[in-house]
């Protein structure tokens, strides 16, 4: 998952198996938060130029996640054996879609103003950065796990794996849900300059949503895990 993103030829997007489709897909997703992480980082140290270049990146990682996951729904038949649910598939790549589409929004929002963090806030946003990365980074390991478990037809250890990665992102999940509700409510109060306000709560909202969807997607993992 960690090589260089190009863009992928019509023949790429075509795909063996609805869970290939998927598993390239969260490939994407990868990159392209990777790509979120270091525009924030450099937003956050006032390099704002560089960190754009970052951004846009981002935006062509989701339009080629997007080619994808159009691919997938275009193509996904009406019976197939697989070990969920066809609507179940269909919902997980949904969630999955979504953590691209809000890395997306917060690499669109955060650029539209050029500021330094309030200082009073400073210290929470990268901490609030670090546990939606921390969410995102265990969302990539759980999709592959649960590779791992189809593989090995519901191996044990396998699904042993993935629960220990659910039980993480839902605890990073509520940290950085607490985290974002201490900087949302400064945010409210902050008269100062309204508009920065206004502006971080959007930003802060977007990042929230990206380990809310992770979370989303460990659930529906392992209720598929359950119910064999």
């Amino acid at each position: 998952m960690g090589a260089k993103f190009r863009r992928a030829s019509l023949e790429e997007t075509f795909f063996k198996s609805p869970f290939d489709g998927l598993c390239k897909h969260a490939e994407l997703t990868k990159l392209g938060i990777q790509e979120l992480k270091k525009g924030i980082k450099l937003y956050v140290d006032g390099e704002f130029g560089k960190a754009e270049e970052h951004f846009k990146k981002v935006s062509k990682i989701e339009h080629e996640a997007d080619r994808v996951k159009m691919n997938i729904w275009e193509n996904l038949p009406s019976f197939i054996f697989m070990p969920m649910r066809r609507e179940d598939f269909m919902k997980l790549l949904k969630e999955t879609d979504a953590l691209i589409d809000n890395a997306e929004n917060v690499s669109v929002l955060l650029p539209m103003r050029n500021e330094e963090i309030p200082e009073p806030i400073s210290d929470d946003f990268k901490q609030f950065a670090d546990k939606i990365f921390e969410a995102a980074k265990a969302y990539d390991l759980i999709m592959d796990t649960f590779t791992e478990v189809l593989s090995t037809s519901f191996s044990k250890p396998s699904k042993e794996k993935t629960r220990k990665l659910h039980e993480q992102i839902c605890q990073m999940e509520y940290e950085a849900d607490n985290i974002e509700s201490k900087i949302s409510r400064w945010l409210f109060n902050y008269d100062e300059v309204p508009l920065t306000a206004v502006h971080l709560l959007k930003v802060v909202d977007r990042m929230d949503a990206i380990a809310d969807h992770a979370e989303n997607v460990a659930d529906m993992l392992v209720s598929t895990l359950d119910k064999k």
